[in-house]
């Protein structure tokens, strides 16, 4: 289980240097069923980004820095789970004049589980606590009248836009092996919704789970793409011997007289990788990130697809093939004629037991015997199980890796009886 810091009321889009905004947080389950219960402290934070002048580096790579003094009032917030909310006032430092614009970031507060000497002095959260980026705030300098008197007025609207931003970002450091490919300090970042409302647009616990785990080095998913690698070279090595062995023994001519061989060589097929339900597109831009010879299309409904494209298109750098696409699908379309894909991504998608007829379907629909679906799962109430015992009608299903209350399956369809 993870737990979420969420902006009930968020950063806006611009703000003046040292003008009072209000930011509400709280800390929440994935559909917000229930608050962290124990009080901790968090940090509240300025980041900067620079350009990077690392050679090489292109207009699109970026130093973060964390800015301490960014804040007028200080970085240490509490967060009381009796209220269940934070709400406080806000103000960027005068040293931030320099910057054009900046990100707050809420995050655990580790000093007071730590001392110097490296002893816990309180026993740290039992769950991870993720936290929270807005989004890009704009800076403007103070009013050329500003004074000390006017120091706590009431926000100048001429100079503040007090719209807010209703996007949060989190961070999901990359794996040791994958940044020898995508270099140091690099993040998969994803936008959700930071509002309640808006489910299908919200990161869930089993898209963190499954995130984390398949870019690992030794993941399920990554022996079996070495396991296919293999058998593809080896079939592409067969195919080119049976080919040379064929023109040697005596080739043919065609209508035009040049040689051709009785076997054609293999040509490379496209490996698809097909997400259901993506919502964010967190899984999908991950397994596009970790395995570039993947073509992968993360695809949800209407109401997900700007920003599941917003997170592909933050994400390009990850993703220098362009592998990764978002596309519609409705679960209850009928007749559907498409073509079964390797690898079918799922996660957190059984919760709600009124669609588990069209999306056992769907996964029919896209599947073969050849074909592994990915299940990311994590138990929520008993009328779940629905969908697993009409699956295993059609499906091997494996447990291959869990972690709490989540676990990871793998579903093979069985042979179709003659």
């Amino acid at each position: 289980m993870y737990y979420y810091i969420r902006l009930l009321k968020n950063t806006p889009l611009e703000a003046v240097i040292q003008e009072p905004f209000k930011m509400v947080f709280t800390i929440t389950t994935d559909l917000t069923e229930k608050f962290y219960e124990s009080p901790c402290k968090l940090r509240c934070q300025t980041v900067v980004r620079t350009p990077s002048t690392a050679p090489g580096a292109t207009a699109d790579d970026t130093i973060m820095t964390v800015m301490p003094q960014g804040l007028s009032q200080g970085y240490s917030l509490d967060y009381d789970p009796k209220i269940g909310y934070c709400s406080v006032d806000l103000r960027m430092a005068p040293c931030m004049t320099i910057y054009d614009e900046c990100q707050i970031v809420l995050s655990l507060d580790p000093a007071p589980y730590t001392s110097n000497n490296g002893k816990t002095l309180i026993a740290p959260p039992e769950y991870e606590i993720l936290p929270a980026w807005s989004l890009p705030i704009h800076l403007k300098p103070a009013p050329l009248n500003f004074s000390k008197r006017t120091k706590h007025r009431k926000v100048n609207k001429k100079y503040l836009i007090d719209t807010r931003q209703d996007l949060v970002e989190r961070y999901f450091k990359l794996p040791p092996h994958m940044t020898g490919v995508h270099g140091p300090g690099r993040s998969l970042l994803v936008r959700e919704d930071a509002n309640e409302g808006f489910m299908a647009r919200h990161i869930w616990d089993s898209g963190v789970f499954m995130t984390k785990y398949l870019m690992l080095a030794d993941s399920w998913l990554s022996k079996y793409m070495k396991e296919q690698g293999k058998k593809a070279s080896l079939e592409v090595s067969m195919a080119d011997m049976s080919v040379s062995e064929s023109t040697e023994a005596g080739s043919t001519e065609s209508s035009t007289g040049a040689p051709t061989s009785s076997i054609p060589a293999r040509l490379p097929t496209k490996r698809v990788c097909l997400e259901l339900g993506a919502g964010t597109g967190l899984v999908g831009i991950a397994v596009a990130a970790a395995f570039p010879e993947l073509s992968v299309l993360s695809t949800d409904l209407d109401e997900a697809l700007a920003l599941m494209q917003q997170n592909v298109d933050a994400n390009k750098a990850l993703l220098p093939k362009n592998n990764m696409h978002v596309g519609f699908l409705d679960w209850a379309e009928k007749d559907r004629q498409v073509e079964p894909v390797e690898l079918l991504l799922l996660a957190d998608v059984v919760y709600n037991d009124l669609s588990h007829e069209f999306l056992l379907q769907t996964v029919l629909d896209y599947s073969d015997e050849r074909t592994k679906v990915l299940l990311g799962y994590k138990f929520r109430h008993e009328a779940e199980q629905q969908f697993f015992e009409q699956a295993k009608d059609h499906f091997e299903i494996e447990l291959v890796h869990e972690q709490d209350t989540m676990q990871l399956f793998i579903l093979t369809r069985k042979p179709v009886s003659a």
